[in-house]
């Protein structure tokens, strides 16, 4: 169980960064994330909201002196069928539903991305930086056909 709330926490800090923020710049809003652990028998719903970055605030106080917290909510093992009436256990069906349905909402008034540039994301940009009076690299050289598909790399 610990094993996925670690994998979660790096999952949305990965999602943090590339928002922006960092331990330098700390979150402005929450990020949340669900998950569904199962081994095809048993299922396990866990969601996790990342308030903030700052886990070793050490101020010369109490070393608990950060407001935020992250919090984590896990259920416990459900079985995907009742034992005695070997029927669908309606309750995990409402918990996976919930987590597939839930959609995105737009938060109006805040600024998503308040540490970045207005620019063009990398992945739409064609033409990358050279250094002062280079020609511009073709998109393809920088790909994968740049090397061999049997080139030894040392």
């Amino acid at each position: 169980m610990i094993y996925f709330i670690k994998v979660y926490l790096c999952f949305v800090c990965v999602c943090v960064y590339f928002a922006g923020f960092s331990y330098i710049h700390d979150l402005t809003y929450p990020f949340t994330t669900q998950c569904v652990v199962t081994d095809g028998q048993m299922f396990r719903f866990l969601c996790y909201q990342l308030n903030t970055l700052r886990l070793w605030i050490d101020d010369g106080a109490e070393p608990n002196n950060n407001p935020l917290r992250n919090v984590v909510w896990a259920s416990e093992p459900i079985p995907l069928y009742n034992p005695e009436t070997q029927a669908i256990n309606d309750e995990v069906l409402k918990l996976l539903l919930r987590c597939i349905l839930l959609q995105p909402a737009v938060r109006t008034g805040v600024e998503m991305r308040p540490y970045l540039p207005n620019e063009e994301a990398p992945v739409n940009q064609t033409a990358f930086l050279n250094n002062v009076g280079e020609e511009e690299l073709p998109y393809e050289k920088i790909g994968r056909y740049q090397y061999p598909k049997n080139a030894v790399y040392f």
